[in-house]
């Protein structure tokens, strides 16, 4: 099977990782968040990692920006191969398709990591719908798997699927609030954003659909589980600038997903996107693995997750047990 893998030889004493990414991304994810694109390949991930931008004397360009953008950012990864950590991730064939796929795939990289690391314990971290690919494969009771950690997965489904019908007069108000010459670009994102949701790889992770009902998945003795969620469901914010005296100050103009609030009627608004409940894909609820030892509810939302400093610690710390 030829599988765009990468690999990271660390200390003989550490357990080998397998990191699995979640639907429509791939391996950089992992590697180089800052450099990939996420949600249908529209948006830099990046975005997901600005913070509000201080207030300047003077201002040259467009008076709208999405904050500024981190140089660089110490993700799950790069924490782990620091301290020694044997690494394995790869990039799905068929990074929208059925699960089943990438658990034939994910069956494939742990027999080769097995061969790699001979007698050393691995352990598998999935991110989103990485957790329920690892879930799947744990079917299989594999005794050479020793830990399973879930990030931001949606154990329980999430209905965030249901919410494509309604980008479409989103689509409108972002529109009527942006400038012209990006609204092509709006469009272009919206549209591929839809079909995204629309696909049948998402409606697969509805709450009742046939892949969750049929998980068959139980906790086993010799494996350690850890699962982690968010609870801040804002993913990022536009800011305007306004000038007040002799300074210019960034003022938010809208913000995902809380402008989704002038959108949807009120019992459309999902625990995945209210805040204190979801992270803004998937909801703290849903991101419990049933038989973890323990869970961890971040303030944080469904990418950033990844580059949040207690969340890898509490990674970590589970990965020093094995």
């Amino acid at each position: 099977m030829a599988l765009d893998i990468h690999i990271h030889k660390g200390k003989k004493t550490k357990p080998a990782v397998i990191l699995i990414h979640g639907l429509g991304m791939d391996k950089n994810i992992w590697l180089n968040p800052l450099s990939t694109k996420i949600f249908a390949k529209n948006i830099p991930l990046k975005v997901f990692a600005t913070t509000k931008p201080k207030p300047r004397v003077s201002l040259k360009g467009t008076k709208i920006t999405l904050g500024e953008y981190p140089e660089d950012i110490r993700h799950v990864w790069k924490s782990l191969e620091v301290e020694g950590f044997n690494l394995v991730c790869w990039s799905q064939k068929r990074p929208v398709g059925p699960i089943i796929t990438a658990v034939d795939e994910l069956a494939y990289i742990i027999r080769e990591t097995e061969l790699l690391f001979p007698k050393t314990p691995i352990a598998l971290v999935g991110h989103s719908r990485g957790g329920l690919i690892a879930r799947k494969f744990m079917e299989r009771k594999n005794p050479v798997i020793k830990a399973l950690i879930t990030i931001s997965t949606p154990h329980a489904g999430s209905s965030i699927a249901t919410l494509g019908k309604y980008l479409k007069p989103f689509s409108h108000l972002l529109k009527s609030i942006l400038p012209e010459n990006t609204h092509t670009v709006i469009s272009e994102s919206i549209k591929n954003v839809y079909n995204l949701l629309e696909g049948k790889a998402l409606q697969e992770l509805l709450p009742g659909e046939a892949f969750l009902k049929n998980l068959r998945d139980s906790y086993q003795k010799d494996v350690r589980y850890v699962s982690l969620g968010g609870t801040c469901p804002r993913l990022f914010t536009i800011y305007v600038w306004r000038k007040k005296g002799k300074k210019i100050y960034p003022g938010p103009l809208l913000s995902i997903p809380d402008s989704l609030f002038k959108v949807f009627p009120n019992f459309l608004i999902a625990d995945e996107i209210a805040p204190g409940k979801g992270d803004g894909l998937v909801s703290a609820k849903s991101s419990v693995l049933p038989w973890a030892s323990r869970h961890y509810n971040l303030p944080v939302n469904h990418l950033s997750i990844l580059w949040n400093k207690a969340a890898i610690d509490s990674i970590m710390n589970m990965l020093g047990l094995v």
